[in-house]
């Protein structure tokens, strides 16, 4: 369970230096190019590690449902909801998924956890939300159509990550990590079709690298925190991992702060405090 608390704090690391990098960019990627390097970087970064750690292509079959629904809803969706609104709106609201991977894990993967572990995950989760918030305008129509989509994504997050979880518990890690690799690709093809999207803007993208250099490079990151999230998953209960991956949030002001130059208020101050706190208590419960 402690593996699971080490690889979940530095998968929200890796996650926190990508989109600072993806806040560098000049311009952002259309979602549906954005999860198409996401899914490049996923087969060149995943497909090679899973071989590594021996996978079993028996299983291969049993997991690729699992491993679809991932990446609809957990990858492409998750684009694509952050692209419908303000990010200080959906991403604030995003950040709850670990509340409903928690509840859908207590009965889909039968997870319960003690008391203390109960108290540092709503500590962490309080944390997490209340870096993340904004002052929100709810009167304004649009960004009340902006909460419905990013609270479906949030819910569609944490369905995925506990359907995950229960994969993972069958098959390993390797095994879901790799089917998943591999059907990202697909899923990313039929999104930049939705979105009229055409391969050839990749082409036109690597081409202005230095324009769009810190986008890609986020992209990097962001697969790196992903293969992370994974293994967190692998070693303790979904229950546990998802807010320690959700805290993201948290490093990025952090890291904001020291690399953009921006400020940190006494709300921020507040919130990392509670997410320290809920840290620490998992970590001396997990030894």
């Amino acid at each position: 369970m402690y593996l699971g608390v080490v690889f979940g704090l530095l998968s929200s690391i890796f996650f926190s230096f990508g989109y600072i990098s993806l806040k560098r960019s000049y311009s952002e990627f259309p979602p549906s190019v954005a999860f198409m390097f996401d899914s490049l970087f996923g087969v060149l970064i995943w497909i090679p590690i899973t071989l590594f750690l021996k996978i079993d292509l028996n299983n291969f079959l049993a997991v690729l449902p699992w491993a679809i629904l991932s990446a609809i809803l957990s990858e492409a969706y998750f684009f694509y909801v952050i692209s419908k609104g303000e990010i200080s709106i959906t991403g604030t609201i995003l950040a709850s998924y670990p509340i409903y991977t928690i509840i859908i894990s207590r009965f889909i993967n039968n997870e319960i956890l003690s008391s203390t572990q109960i108290l540092a995950i709503i500590l962490t989760i309080l944390g997490t939300l209340i870096v993340s918030t904004e002052k929100l305008n709810l009167t304004d129509f649009k960004k009340r159509s902006y909460i419905l989509w990013a609270i479906s994504g949030a819910l569609a997050v944490g369905l995925s990550d506990s359907l995950s979880k229960n994969a993972i518990n069958r098959v390993g890690v390797q095994d879901f990590l790799f089917a998943l690799a591999l059907v990202q690709i697909p899923v990313a093809l039929i999104y930049l079709k939705l979105e009229k999207q055409k391969i050839s803007s990749l082409t036109n993208f690597l081409k202005n690298f230095s324009k769009y250099k810190f986008s890609v490079i986020g992209s990097f990151l962001n697969v790196i925190g992903v293969l992370l999230l994974w293994s967190a998953f692998n070693f303790t209960f979904a229950s546990i991992a998802s807010p320690l991956t959700a805290t993201y949030p948290v490093l990025m002001v952090i890291l904001a702060h020291f690399l953009l130059k921006e400020k940190i208020n006494k709300k921020d101050y507040f919130g990392i405090t509670l997410v320290l706190i809920g840290i620490i208590i998992l970590s001396f419960v997990s030894f």
